[in-house]
């Protein structure tokens, strides 16, 4: 089964590697290759009572990526919105938080990173 490829958004997936540097551990985020023709998710906001904070507010840092391909995205893996396929010193946009497959779809529930 395809994908409807006018929704879809092309990502570049990074994945975290804890480096002791000098004696203070920093994340590094390198580039995963892991799709042959790119990696495309369907991104949306869903918000919902489940998206607020203790405050009540609802977090706007929260995105759902939808797929029904099976790419090796694994929790806590970073999601960029611009190439860095030949980047160093990656900051990814979003991180992965959870990855849930609801029938054949895999959800990336995606959370705005904002450094360590």
């Amino acid at each position: 089964m395809g994908q409807k490829l006018s929704k879809l958004t092309e990502v570049w997936v990074c994945t975290p590697t804890r480096q002791n540097i000098d004696g203070e551990y920093t994340t590094v985020w390198n580039y995963k290759n892991i799709g042959k023709n790119g990696v495309y998710l369907n991104l949306q906001q869903d918000l919902n009572e489940l998206d607020r904070n203790t405050a009540g507010k609802v977090d706007y840092d929260i995105q759902k990526a939808r797929t029904t391909l099976n790419y090796n995205i694994e929790k806590g893996d970073g999601i960029c919105l611009t190439d860095i396929s030949e980047s160093k010193n990656i900051v990814p946009d979003y991180e992965v938080t959870d990855t849930p497959v609801i029938g054949n779809t895999h959800v990336y529930i995606l959370k705005k990173y904002h450094g360590e």
